[in-house]
């Protein structure tokens, strides 16, 4: 199924339609509260519960969007 917003595949599996996503706004920050924007957060998320494997991933989603950000 292709991302409401985006059009990028997310892939299958999901248990609402695109236009159900759409209405609910899922996969997308609309109203962004004051506390997600909060880095202290993040780093203790990362520092006490991610794995690894989840801080791998992290940092090649960081360095892409690093980079595309940079073009």
């Amino acid at each position: 199924m292709k991302h409401w917003k985006t059009n990028e595949e997310m892939g299958s599996g999901y248990a609402h339609t695109k236009k159900e996503h759409q209405y609910f706004e899922y996969n997308s920050l609309i109203k962004v509260c004051k506390h997600e924007q909060n880095l202290i957060r993040t780093f203790y998320l990362i520092k006490d519960c991610w794995t690894l494997e989840q801080l791998e991933e992290l940092q090649e989603f960081v360095d892409e969007q690093i980079k595309e950000r940079k073009e």
